[in-house]
């Protein structure tokens, strides 16, 4: 049997997801672990699954499920947006650089774009 929304105590998880929000997006992964450990802790010795889990996410309201649900979303955006930023502002060096050395200079800037999204994955 699934918790229900009684098992899990409301508080504890928007306790969880406030200090999220005070922490920033790098702290994404241990809340999910935060959240997801007491619901397992509420689910007793059964075992949490991805089917369990989603059982409950849909018990609980639109807007509830929205809002919890919320930092982890804006994460997708916010690396598309770091992307986005690191394309734009290698625009300029793509033109000093095919200006100077041609398709050399402008493969050496794209390469360097790609090092620095890699990178930048690793951190996350």
């Amino acid at each position: 049997m699934p918790p229900t929304r009684a098992m899990v105590n409301k508080n504890d998880i928007l306790a969880i997801i406030q200090a999220n929000r005070a922490l920033g997006a790098d702290y994404d992964e241990h809340t999910a672990d935060q959240i997801y450990d007491l619901i397992q802790k509420t689910a007793g010795t059964r075992e949490l699954t991805p089917d369990t889990l989603m059982h409950y996410l849909q018990q609980l309201p639109e807007k509830e499920r929205k809002k919890l649900l919320r930092p982890f979303m804006k994460r997708k955006h916010s690396r598309l947006g770091h992307v986005s930023a690191i394309m734009a502002l290698s625009i300029p060096l793509l033109l000093i650089a095919g200006l100077i050395a041609h398709q050399v200079g402008i493969f050496a800037v794209l390469g360097f774009d790609a090092l620095v999204i890699i990178l930048m994955e690793g951190l996350d």
